[in-house]
């Protein structure tokens, strides 16, 4: 009898050690399966934001674009005509520093004579050569930009290529845009998670949208200035986005 009962404790101890192993692979499978719940238990909220503010600096391109047989005639025509331009930019008190060219370009002209056929293939000849000089004029005092452009017209120039309000330092602007679209994500999770019956628990990720920046801008051509010129700078629009990711119960 006592190698039956020693033979009936070594199959129970064996039995026992079974249990004890299915319960711990159990209780590892549990875990994993509430950390994966637990990963999944997230809530993400958008947010976004726009202001409008006043620009205080504006940028205008004027320039000179001529015409000639040659090449060298074309540039001192322009070379003349620009000087003049800058002078007449000057003398309303634009300091020296906030006058730079922009675009230099010399270009052939291509036609064909009057009344020939152009052929099948080919280019047609040059007839002559084109200069475009066009300068960037930069001025806070905004009740310049009308005479910038009629004292620069009536000096030579025969394009105003652009007329661009902006922000001296926009960094400001930005980092308060980008507040408002984080608080209004968060305003929007407080929201779902309420109406959800979750708790918000903290925070598992945020993420920065794009910035926009849109500028009022104008465009203007003329060969002469008969009126005053009238540009009203508008306002410049920031907008700014995020994304927030909560983890909730």
């Amino acid at each position: 009898m006592r190698p039956l009962n020693q033979c009936v404790r070594t199959m129970l101890i064996g039995i026992l050690l079974e249990c004890i192993f299915l319960a711990s692979s159990a209780y590892g499978q549990s875990t994993t399966w509430d950390s994966t719940a637990y990963k999944e238990r997230l809530l993400t909220a958008f947010g976004q934001s726009e202001l409008r503010v006043q620009p205080d600096l504006v940028e205008l391109r004027v320039g000179v674009e001529t015409e000639a047989s040659t090449a060298d005639q074309a540039r001192e025509e322009n070379a003349s005509r620009i000087n003049k331009v800058i002078g007449a930019i000057k003398a309303l008190g634009i300091p020296e520093r906030q006058i730079q060219t922009s675009i230099y370009q010399i270009e052939p002209v291509r036609r064909f004579p009057p009344g020939q056929q152009p052929p099948t293939a080919g280019l047609p000849p040059i007839v002559g050569y084109r200069v475009r000089n066009v300068v960037s004029v930069r001025t806070n005092n905004f009740q310049l930009i009308g005479r910038i452009i009629d004292n620069s017209i009536r000096a030579g120039a025969n394009t105003v290529d652009g007329v661009q309000f902006m922000l001296q330092d926009d960094r400001y602007i930005r980092e308060r845009a980008l507040q408002e679209a984080v608080a209004e994500a968060r305003s929007n999770a407080q929201a779902m998670a309420k109406t959800l019956g979750l708790r918000l628990v903290m925070i598992h990720a945020v993420q920065q949208g794009a910035f926009g920046v849109v500028s009022p801008a104008g465009s203007y051509r003329a060969l002469a200035a008969e009126a005053a010129t009238p540009i009203m700078p508008g306002e410049i629009t920031v907008n700014a986005s995020a994304t927030v990711t909560y983890v909730i119960r």
